[in-house]
């Protein structure tokens, strides 16, 4: 890159964007050995089955899920967002096998979540050929995660105006090993200029504001291309995190859902974007 046409400012935007999407590779990387090496039989992802008037859907992963909302996503198009609750008590995380070298992670553990199997069936659609009630199935799933015994407690969430919903975590273990309610994140009031700023800055600031409020560090992780060129007005006085996201999302008139992550070795978060692809 010639830093003399680009100029300094614009030379110091893209070494920005470079040393993100180092970090995003490297904690998708980081993942993606959590998946491989976690319990060794984990899926890919979930399978989704019809018999009669009966879905059935099969998940096994550290986050089983989110890999079944991905899976509904995928097949229905349903646009369905999640956030992890933070797992930071022993019987939501396991210590990842079969790492050789574990001294690049903080104090020598490679942890994941204690996710594993996790299957679940609903009712099909009474037509063919039509999705099954989204709302209703997105409950039953949700109440059969939180008596499955896999970590976190989830509620469901309907964001009327945006149509989607929000699966959000909303307990985990505690020191003493008992469930306990969390603070969710995104529900914290924050308060933003309203100001045009690309969609990317626009997340990124929300991001910081949440961690100015909780002491917990959010990470901006991936994202759709544009997203950096996009431009948003998004402001606003004590309103919820939530609402800042959802409203930026919309104005970027994409099909877009959020993945925010908890990463145990770090204790910290990961807010990625993704623009739902459909089977």
């Amino acid at each position: 890159m010639d830093l003399e046409v680009w100029g300094p400012r614009m030379a110091a935007r893209n070494l920005a964007i470079y040393l993100r999407l180092f970090g995003v590779m490297f904690f998708l990387l980081c993942y993606a050995g959590r998946m491989a090496h976690g319990q060794g039989s984990y899926s890919k992802q979930a399978v989704i089955s019809e018999t009669g008037t009966t879905i059935r859907l099969v998940a096994n992963a550290s986050r089983p899920l989110t890999q079944a909302l991905d899976a509904l996503q995928q097949k229905y198009g349903w646009r369905v967002n999640y956030e992890d609750p933070q797992y930071t008590s022993k019987p939501d995380l396991i210590d990842a096998p079969g790492l050789q070298d574990k001294s690049s992670y903080p104090n020598g553990q490679h942890r994941v979540p204690s996710g594993g199997a996790f299957v679940v069936e609903f009712p099909a659609a009474s037509v063919a050929n039509v999705s099954p009630d989204e709302k209703k199935t997105l409950q039953l799933l949700i109440d059969s995660y939180n008596r499955s015994g896999n970590p976190g407690q989830f509620e469901l969430r309907e964001n009327r105006p945006e149509q989607s919903f929000d699966v959000v975590g909303t307990a985990a273990h505690d020191s003493q090993g008992r469930i306990s309610q969390q603070q969710v994140l995104l529900d914290l009031p924050i308060t933003l200029d309203a100001q045009a700023r690309t969609v990317s800055d626009t997340v990124d600031l929300i991001c910081q504001k949440i961690a100015e409020k909780s002491h917990i560090k959010i990470t901006f992780g991936v994202y759709p291309l544009g997203l950096d060129h996009a431009t948003v007005v998004v402001g606003g006085k004590d309103l919820t995190a939530r609402s800042y996201l959802l409203r930026t999302m919309e104005s970027t008139n994409r099909k877009l859902c959020w993945r925010l992550l908890f990463d145990p070795d770090s204790n910290s978060y990961f807010l990625n974007l993704h623009q739902l692809m459909v089977r």
